[in-house]
């Protein structure tokens, strides 16, 4: 762990990018918006059983497991730095594959969606191999490659789990076209549809590895901020470094450190 920490501090040397009198994303009145009595009547609703999100390792909701503390410091710390700079979408992405960014992403959007002011959208993103609704553990009926074809109509994509204040516009089928589907003009302005809709809403998007393919630096421009998931005791240091290099010129909020003594840390 000493070692890609050294690494973290290393890289976080560079300055980053300042925006100019940033103004703070407004809290929701909740008497005003009162999101504790939303009401789904097109969004497909699915319940997940507790014993299933134990299973699935989403603890995030479960305020009895101790570990739900490190996923409440999380949100408490992006929400702030994100309402500080007027920010309403963060992307989540990891040097290599299995370092947990899916999970991470997960149980970050259930911590937020457990504020009573707060709406979040969990975007699965990962073209190639689409996770989260396998840790919601349900089968969707479309996902983003089906809109991305033409296949499907936007509405049709949403999905509500157990927890009323989030919604999943998960993946389903995989591609080889990622790169070019992610640049594409109706990925693009679906981007900005999402972020435009709702403007209270912070919009989360699982991303693929920055150094297995292109497909995380393609998108990242559409997005106002990132966090780096890097796995102790898998990703190398070079690996580490690298991923930093490539977030040069980002908005990157921090780094959160998993499996460090059976626990996620934050590295900001």
């Amino acid at each position: 762990m000493d070692r890609i920490k050294k690494a973290l501090d290393k890289s976080r040397t560079r300055k980053r990018r300042e925006l100019v009198q940033p103004a703070p994303l407004q809290s929701v009145d909740s008497e005003k918006h009162p999101f504790e009595n939303i009401e789904y009547t097109q969004t497909r609703h699915i319940d997940v059983s507790q014993a299933v999100l134990a299973e699935k390792r989403l603890i995030a909701g479960n305020r009895t497991d101790p570990r739900a503390t490190a996923f409440r410091m999380l949100r408490t710390q992006v929400l702030q730095t994100m309402r500080e700079n007027n920010w309403t979408s963060i992307a989540v992405t990891g040097p290599t594959s299995g370092v947990g960014k899916s999970l991470v992403s997960a149980n970050l959007a259930i911590s937020i969606s457990r504020e009573v002011n707060q709406t979040v959208l969990l975007v699965d993103v990962d073209l190639r191999r689409p996770a989260i609704h396998k840790y919601f553990d349900f089968e969707p009926d479309y996902g983003l490659l089906d809109y991305l074809r033409g296949d499907a109509e936007l509405k049709d994509l949403f999905v509500n789990p157990v927890f009323k204040r989030l919604v999943l516009l998960p993946g389903r089928d995989t591609t080889s076209e990622s790169s070019e589907l992610l640049s594409s003009p109706r990925m693009v302005n679906l981007v900005k549809d999402l972020k435009n809709r709702y403007q209270s809403r912070i919009i989360i998007f699982d991303l693929p590895p920055l150094l297995n393919v292109d497909d995380a630096m393609v998108f990242l421009p559409n997005v106002d901020s990132t966090l780096l998931v890097v796995e102790n005791g898998r990703n190398k240091q070079s690996e580490v470094q690298d991923s930093m290099r490539l977030l040069e010129g980002t908005n990157l909020i921090g780094t959160v450190l998993n499996k460090a003594d059976e626990e996620v840390r934050e590295y900001y």
